[in-house]
């Protein structure tokens, strides 16, 4: 064998390692980036189940507010009639007696 033979030979055995390199390299990459994107995905997912519990309780939270909102108006209504009511008997007593001064 002369001396370019053997440069042949060995540079065929580098390139088809180097070719048995690169396929492999890809292989292992590849798992990798499909792992990766399903670790994203389950975070993506993850925030998105937290953002729902969130609008729950936002919910939950809307209607309690709403709840206490109607409270509020019967008992406003309530002391608007008690207010009614109070200003019909000061009218009354005013016209039975006058103002009544005496009792500074």
């Amino acid at each position: 064998m002369t001396a370019g033979a053997i440069v042949g030979l060995v540079g065929g055995i580098v390139a088809a390692i180097a070719a048995i390199c690169t396929i492999v390299t890809f292989a292992i990459n590849r798992g990798k980036d499909k792992y990766k994107e399903g670790n994203d995905d389950g975070g993506i997912r993850g925030d998105i189940k937290y953002m729902r519990n969130s609008f729950d309780d936002l919910r939950l939270d809307v209607k309690e507010i709403a709840r206490k909102q109607d409270q509020q108006g019967e008992r406003l209504t309530r002391v608007e009639e008690s207010v009614k009511s109070a200003h019909k008997r000061i009218d009354t007593l005013e016209q039975r007696g006058g103002t009544d001064n005496d009792h500074r």
